[in-house]
């Protein structure tokens, strides 16, 4: 008898492979905010058995990709817009706090470095050059303020901030994009670095806030999103 290990490993995978075929589904847009997920149709797409879809959906719940809903089942996360206004307020907080840091803290090098990263991806900008970001929304705009906190040194606010640009991200996704956004984004960083390298402070926690304050006023208006929409939300709440 041959020592066949390959049947005994791709067992326990099937899970995490039916996760990440969810989750791709999700993403490009196969299954839509607010739809409801049909296990039955699902498994039989993919070629798995429900108990194995069972424990991908649970992860993508706990993930915040998956809502479940009591003897309903389970639904791809739609965000209400004072949910993005929240995450926003939460961004807005860890970030205006942690630039402080990182004014303190971050070496001349360490800025530097962040400088040469954010001109190297205004050139890609600028040629027009695809990159592995093109098709999520936010995403290149998400990693320079991750990368800016990073700066900071604080492991907890780099956590945090992480699970509300994860769920920003989530929240953003059926968005796109113009170039002529995504070359405002990166001239709006470098003007907050600029004043983060020369040591500014009190201008470039203003500079971001004002940046941040754009941003989720931008975001609300592709998504549709009006200001009477998010002030009646807000009195609901």
């Amino acid at each position: 008898m041959t020592n066949d290990r390959s049947a005994v490993i791709a067992r326990p995978s099937i899970p995490s492979q039916a996760e990440e075929v969810l989750r791709q589904m999700i993403l490009d847009g196969t299954l839509s905010p607010g739809e409801r997920l049909n296990e039955v149709t699902i498994a039989d797409s993919i070629g798995i058995s429900r108990g194995p879809l069972r424990e991908a959906i649970k992860r993508l719940s706990g993930q915040g990709y998956l809502t479940m809903e009591t003897h309903r089942g389970a639904f791809v996360k739609a965000y209400t817009p004072q949910e993005i206004v929240d995450l926003y307020e939460l961004r807005s907080a860890l970030e205006l706090y942690a630039l402080r840091l990182v004014v303190e803290r971050a070496n001349d090098q360490m800025l530097d470095d962040l400088a040469t990263r954010l001109a190297e991806e205004s050139d890609r900008i600028r040629r027009h050059e695809a990159d592995a970001t093109a098709s999520e929304p936010y995403a290149s705009e998400l990693d320079f303020h991750q990368q800016l906190v990073a700066l900071s040194g604080n492991q907890a606010i780099r956590a945090q901030l992480s699970d509300a640009n994860h769920k920003l991200f989530l929240a953003l996704r059926p968005t796109k994009r113009t170039e002529i956004r995504k070359e405002h984004a990166v001239a709006s960083h470098m003007e907050i670095l600029d004043k983060v390298r020369a040591r500014d402070v009190d201008v470039s926690v203003d500079m971001l806030s004002a940046h941040l304050a754009d941003s989720m006023n931008n975001s609300l208006n592709v998504l549709g999103l009006s200001d009477q929409d998010n002030a009646r939300t807000s009195e609901e709440g």
